[in-house]
């Protein structure tokens, strides 16, 4: 639905992708610093798509990341080396530590509309927020 949206609206509507990886999915945080390393070689949305995509499988393979990175054509030494960089699990926890104490439901995916909280994930709810928006 984010791809229709961007669709509809390319002049409009900006999607900012921010890395909050729930505890209870103990392979989310090492797969949010795969996808920030991914990055820093230009293919932070192409990894996080593979990532999102196919979470289960993380499950038994934390690392398998490093596959989607080779299919991706990156440096497998410098996504090695990334991962451990700490500038990049600040990154996460900054970003993470903006959502608590908001009294936002903590859930991934989370979609916000102008810093609010849609209700539902209808193409045309979401259409109508949008239009009200550029409205004012």
């Amino acid at each position: 639905m984010v791809d229709q949206i961007l669709e509809k609206y390319p002049n409009d509507v900006r999607v900012v992708i921010k890395n909050f990886p729930l505890g209870s999915h103990k392979q989310a945080n090492k797969a949010a610093l795969y996808a920030l390393a991914a990055g820093r070689q230009g293919k932070y949305k192409e990894m996080y798509k593979k990532i999102f995509d196919n979470y289960k499988q993380l499950r038994n393979n934390e690392d398998l990341p490093l596959q989607y990175a080779e299919e991706l054509g990156l440096n497998i030494n410098q996504i090695k080396s990334d991962i451990k960089d700490p500038a990049l699990q600040r990154l996460i926890d900054l970003e993470a530590s903006q959502l608590k104490g908001t009294g936002m439901r903590m859930a991934v995916p989370k979609f916000l509309i102008n810093g609010k909280e849609p209700q539902g994930r209808d193409l045309n709810a979401w259409s109508s927020i949008i239009d009200g928006y550029l409205k004012k």
